[in-house]
């Protein structure tokens, strides 16, 4: 009777920790105020989200979500053709300006895709850029002047495989100019800021510089994109320029033009057909 009784015993606490771990690991922690999930049966996904100057949330990804500051739902949209959503804006309208990359319009691959829409979610305007390889963007900001700028990798132009390149829209989405950046193997930027004397600051990664294998790398520019040189660095050209003319100057001096070894003038024999000549 007794064993019956200990393991009765030690069977109801065993049963009061399985449930206790069970309610331990259903239960959000004490710092999270809340959690929302958004979507359905197939796989969804956010790249990045933003606080609205309503208090709310937007979230993008494969499809863009409004919520209020609680994270209920507010609205939600699809675009045709949006492979992904890697950036989102709220533009200084009220409306939103997202950047991705598509592949139902533009060139045959991926191209930057640049969308505007109104404080709803509803397009009033989408632009592609890009060639004929894959193009993706990964970063997004409006400019000071009202426009926007792109930032992410293409394999359409520049020197390796994946490039960074930049691009610079007006307000309505028309493009002002572009920029490439990188060497032979794989360069990206997957962040961009507007800095304060009006250029540009790009991150991340590089294979074809640095110490090896992939690097964090930043570049900085001006407000065309023109990537710009500590100070110091246009004194060094010139110290290299001046210092391969003087060494082939000083190679062409060391031989005369038969190639033979060049000889001083001897003075005693100039000075004595001088001396002849007077007299």
């Amino acid at each position: 009777m007794g064993n019956r009784g200990a393991t009765l015993i030690l069977l109801m606490i065993l049963c009061f920790a399985v449930s206790s771990l069970v309610v331990l690991v259903d239960a959000e922690p004490s710092w999270v105020m809340w959690t929302g999930t958004y979507g359905g049966t197939e796989n969804n996904y956010a790249n990045c989200v933003i606080q609205t100057s309503d208090g709310g949330f937007v979230l993008a990804g494969k499809w863009l979500v409004k919520t209020d500051e609680l994270g209920n739902l507010e609205w939600n949209r699809t675009y045709d053709g949006a492979d992904r959503f890697s950036s989102v804006v709220e533009a200084s309208d009220g409306g939103l300006v997202l950047a991705g990359d598509t592949r139902s319009y533009g060139a045959e691959s991926a191209d930057f895709w640049l969308i505007k829409t109104d404080g709803s979610g509803n397009m009033k305007w989408n632009k592609t850029y890009g060639g004929s390889r894959h193009d993706r963007a990964y970063s997004l900001i409006e400019t000071s002047d009202g426009g926007y700028t792109l930032a992410g990798e293409t394999r359409s132009y520049g020197a390796g495989n994946y490039d960074v390149w930049l691009v610079k829209t007006d307000g309505s989405g028309n493009l002002e100019w572009n920029r490439n950046y990188g060497g032979e193997l794989n360069d990206r930027a997957y962040s961009l800021i507007e800095v304060s004397d009006g250029g540009y600051a790009l991150a991340g990664e590089t294979d074809s510089f640095g110490a090896g294998g992939s690097d964090f790398w930043l570049i900085k520019t001006n407000e065309q994109g023109v990537p710009e040189f500590p100070s110091w660095a246009p004194m060094l050209l010139t110290l290299l320029a001046l210092t391969v003319i003087l060494a082939v100057y000083r190679k062409k001096l060391a031989k005369t033009p038969n190639n033979q070894s060049y000889q001083e003038p001897n003075n005693t024999s100039l000075l004595k057909n001088s001396f002849f000549l007077k007299n």
